[in-house]
């Protein structure tokens, strides 16, 4: 066969495969690329590397032929299996990222098949790519090296190797090459071997930066925004923001839209934050459209628009982003910027809670326990609310609580509700604390115990529960687990009834009327009323024997004490987002 190539070449006056691939390569450089790959067509038959690397790049650019990676990838193939560096390196790339078939192209239909017999989508394949580009790399080519370090610092199809990746990188980067220095920046920036290396990180960076690499110019302005490595300088990072986001780099662009949304480096201008970070959402950066969507929310120097701050929102959401889900979510339920629509809410919680959001999971429980949104399912509310738990969300033990305390979805278990309902009063649930006090106070399923009914109620009364604060103000007006202090009991009554907690009103007419050693049966009075309008049964029963001992007001017979243990305030309503009702 060699033999009649060469007579074929000496009747046609073409040279050897040499002469061919040297004659192909004057012929691509004056865009003669049919020219070109004729010639490097028979080169490339004669086992020339050098030809079969460049038919392949003809394939993988499009010119001269029909574009196609898969026989862009048999050509290189060849050319690498010949220790051609070029083409293994250019292999390890196609395998490492696949390549997807041409954009509009459908392999299936009939002509395409005869013009791809081979198809044309190329496969990811870890393996393949670390074989080749270990192959180039060996052989000195750079950007191999770089990627080769990239491989082993990523861990994407094979097992992180920091110090394979500093070795490989530190080679790439000596000899020049950008995104080996920028990779070898991050390794020490990330303290791959220990503790975070900043100093040296800058070094890299900054001669990446120099040969204009934009992500250098970010990593930069993060360190200049920090401290990390340098100074803080605020004009500095704007500075090296600007040069990255001037060349189009996403990251740069949202970091220089917030230092001028919050006047750092610059003056704050919301018309520039709002153009820098729109041009990152446009690019697809999601965390840009989510500072867009709080930009038009909150109107900071711009006019708040609902409807814009909406449409950013979901369009983050959309790419995945969970905090936004969670916000779009919020806003379907509410109707704010968007038609009020609790199925939309409860998709878009979904998808939050999918991806791990503790307060989406607690949220879409709620739905399934209410049947708001979705069908009532205790056994799916069940699930999510486990899920929520799991992660350290108290409300969402609550809940758990709450269901086997009914036996909704699980069999009913006092014992089981009361673990959850500790559980999650220790992880500082308010309504769990409350229960559990109240749950002590009545021995509920537990022998009554004052002392854990006075612990748990005043938890959750400094935070605030109106119910904890009566129980609590009732137990210090009685002794109840604690030293009587009538002055506390007053505050802290006093500070529910400024709720318009009808119970804490009774509660204050009881302790003026009943317990404090100097009656106040005009105070008395006041809170009864105000609690008998409210319709409060207790208060208007005290209020007629009041007003039945003492028609001329302050004076006479004090009222009757009622029984030693205390009414207590009922549980409260929970909200949605809190527990459920």
């Amino acid at each position: 066969m060699r033999h009649v190539l060469r007579t074929a070449r000496k009747l046609l006056g073409r040279g050897s495969p040499e002469d061919l691939f040297q004659r192909g390569l004057k012929e691509h450089e004056r865009g003669q690329y049919k020219a070109a790959f004729d010639s490097w067509l028979v080169a490339a038959r004669e086992n020339h590397a050098g030809a079969q690397y460049r038919i392949g790049r003809l394939y993988d650019l499009g010119e001269g032929v029909l574009r196609n990676a898969v026989d862009a990838v048999g050509w290189y193939r060849q050319a690498a299996e010949r220790g051609n560096g070029d083409a293994q390196a250019r292999l390890a790339e196609m395998y490492y990222y696949g390549c997807e078939g041409n954009k509009g192209v459908a392999p299936t239909d009939s002509a395409l098949a005869l013009l791809f017999p081979n198809g044309l989508k190329i496969d990811q394949d870890y393996d393949e790519a670390l074989r080749w580009a270990r192959a180039a790399a060996e052989q000195g080519i750079v950007s191999a090296q770089a990627m080769l370090g990239y491989m082993y610092a990523s861990g994407f199809g094979i097992t992180p190797d920091y110090e394979q990746a500093e070795l490989w990188y530190r080679r790439a980067a000596e000899a020049g090459n950008a995104a080996a220095q920028l990779g070898l920046g991050t390794l020490f920036a990330g303290g791959y071997n220990g503790a975070p290396d900043h100093q040296t990180a800058h070094d890299w960076f900054k001669r990446a930066a120099d040969q204009g690499s934009p992500m250098a110019w970010y990593y930069l302005g993060n360190q200049y925004t920090t401290g990390l490595g340098v100074e803080k300088d605020p004009a500095e990072a704007v500075a090296c923001f600007s040069r990255a986001a001037e060349s189009g780099n996403a990251a740069a662009q949202r970091a220089l839209g917030m230092m001028h949304a919050r006047g750092m480096g610059v003056p704050r201008n919301a018309g520039l934050a709002e153009t820098w970070l729109r041009k990152a959402a446009v690019q697809g950066d999601s965390e840009a459209m989510v500072l867009l969507g709080e930009l038009h929310s909150r109107g900071d120097g711009v006019q708040p628009n609902l409807f814009d701050a909406a449409a950013w929102y979901r369009g983050a959401a959309e790419l995945g982003h969970r905090r936004a889900q969670h916000i779009i979510a919020q806003m379907y339920l509410h109707g704010t910027g968007v038609p009020k629509d609790e199925m939309e809410a409860v998709r878009w919680y979904e998808r939050a809670a999918g991806q791990g959001d503790p307060q989406a999971q607690l949220r879409i429980g709620a739905f399934y326990a209410e049947g708001r949104g979705v069908d009532q399912d205790y056994s799916r509310a069940m699930d999510w609310f486990q899920r929520s738990a799991e992660q350290g969300n108290p409300d969402a033990g609550y809940n758990i609580a709450l269901l086997h305390s009914r036996g909704l979805g699980v069999p009913r278990s006092q014992t089981a509700a009361l673990d959850w309902y500790r559980r999650a009063a220790e992880q500082g649930s308010m309504l769990a604390q409350f229960r559990l006090g109240a749950i002590f106070a009545a021995g509920e399923a537990v022998q009554q115990d004052y002392v854990e009914a006075a612990k748990w109620s005043r938890m959750a009364a400094e935070q605030g529960h109106s119910g904890a604060q009566v129980n609590l103000g009732r137990f210090l007006m009685q002794g109840l687990g604690t030293t009587p202090d009538f002055a506390e009991a007053e505050r802290w009554l006093t500070a529910s009834a400024q709720q318009n907690e009808p119970t804490a009103m009774t509660a204050l007419g009881e302790l003026y009327a009943i317990w404090l050693p100097e009656k106040n049966l005009a105070k008395a009075k006041s809170w009864l009323e105000r609690g008998a309008e409210l319709g409060e049964p207790r208060s208007k029963a005290l209020l007629a024997q009041l007003r039945q001992q003492h028609p001329a007001g302050n004076g006479g017979k004090a009222v009757e004490p009622p029984p030693a243990a205390p009414s207590l305030a009922p549980p409260a309503p929970n909200a949605p987002s809190q527990g459920i009702g």
